[in-house]
């Protein structure tokens, strides 16, 4: 017989990861290609968070089994058996649970309590497992044991899983203002089965999913209609704004590239959909081009300055997803000296660009230039900003006007 050590740590190590490896491959295709794993977990670190602080909970429950002398009777591998039966009664009841999860304001506290509940389902088997074949006495004192291993099992996740929300509440306002509508709906699909309730443009996730929901088929048949072989350009525009939209990037960058040599929208497109698709060379060589043809006039023509602020916002986005910061700064600080009048976007552009790279001082000198260049835009977004990279370095960092 294994040890009772060898046997609990290699035991605690399955109850998390063998229902976590198969909830996550059993997810299905097309919530495993947006990034995300089997419902209601909305993302796999949610998940593995849940199945790890599960664990305390689960020995306190295995243990309490194993208090009675039928339960010793049964085989480990029944045991294996009955998890791997609450794993599969976890994949078939999760995309109904997410689903009503998904479509109602319940707010954070009852998505965490059923996360934590089925997360405890599917690792008690693994645990009682790993506890070797004897009757053990009851605990003393079980409702304040439970009780702490209940709060071990779900305020960690809660915790992280407002942070891990704050995030993605970013990342959907930016594909959101990317018109990256079919990304974004997967983003509010997950923020919606966390029970996130912070706004992303100015509405709440579900609300927004529901929006979607309702344009995105419209969309989709849009789309389906094939274009004539003599489309005109503008026609060939909308078609692979619509595809961007709906996150084909391939058939959007086939309708762009006949129109990128002599179309900057076409270009500044084109040059968007490699960004995305990670070409970074390919991209930077768009971007490039574009302030070749727009800079010249960029001063007395504002759709041309409109065209430099969003090739210079493109290299520096293409810099930091390539892993070149020095470039990003690089683009930035080039936007700020040819744009003078765009000069609060770059600073604040550049202010977070030194608080991400762990640069304080910094950032915190472009974000009140920022502020006190235009107000009414970045004030409050400076402020905020200025306030995280303070309560993140504060020893480092003398009190000044935010």
């Amino acid at each position: 017989m294994t040890p009772p050590g060898p046997r609990l740590a290699i035991g605690l190590l399955a109850a998390a990861a063998v229902p976590g490896l198969l909830l996550h491959a059993a997810a299905g295709s097309e919530r495993l290609a947006a990034g995300m794993t089997a419902a209601p977990f909305a993302w796999p670190r949610v998940l593995a968070a849940h199945l790890v602080t599960a664990l305390p909970l689960g020995l306190i429950v295995a243990s309490w089994l194993r208090s009675h002398r039928p339960v010793n009777e049964l085989a480990t591998g029944a045991w294996v058996a009955i998890g791997l039966g609450a794993v599969g009664l976890v994949l078939v009841a999760g995309p109904g649970v997410g689903e009503s999860i998904a479509s109602s304001e319940f707010g954070p506290v009852v998505p965490l309590m059923v996360r934590t509940f089925l997360a405890v389902l599917v690792v008690v088997p693994w645990c009682v497992a790993a506890l070797a074949p004897e009757v053990r006495k009851p605990v003393a004192y079980p409702g304040l044991v439970f009780g702490v291993g209940l709060g071990l099992a779900a305020v960690p996740c809660a915790l992280y899983g407002d942070a891990f929300a704050a995030a993605r509440t970013e990342q959907a306002a930016d594909l959101l203002g990317r018109e990256r509508l079919a990304r974004a709906d997967v983003v509010l699909a997950g923020l919606c089965e966390l029970g996130s309730a912070r706004p992303v443009a100015n509405r709440t996730p579900v609300e927004l999913r529901k929006a979607l929901a309702a344009h995105l088929p419209r969309l989709r048949q849009a789309a389906g209609y094939p274009l004539p072989p003599n489309a005109p350009p503008q026609a060939r525009l909308g078609r692979a704004a619509m595809l961007i939209q709906l996150d084909r990037l391939d058939a959007a960058a086939d309708q762009l590239r006949p129109l990128a040599a002599g179309d900057v929208t076409a270009a500044l497109l084109l040059a968007s959909v490699y960004r995305d698709q990670e070409k970074w060379a390919d991209s930077d060589a768009l971007f490039a081009a574009v302030l070749d043809n727009l800079l010249p006039r960029a001063a007395t023509d504002p759709d041309a300055r409109g065209g430099c602020l969003t090739a210079f916002e493109g290299l520096a986005y293409n810099a930091r997803g390539d892993g070149r910061p020095a470039d990003a700064e690089r683009a930035l600080t080039r936007g700020r000296a040819e744009l003078p009048s765009e000069a609060a976007f770059f600073d604040f552009q550049l202010g977070k660009h030194h608080a991400d790279g762990g640069r304080p001082h910094l950032a915190l000198e472009h974000l009140r230039a920022a502020a006190a260049a235009d107000p009414e835009k970045y004030r409050e977004p400076a402020a905020k900003l200025i306030a995280t990279v303070r309560s993140t370095t504060p020893a480092c960092l003398p009190r000044g006007p935010s």
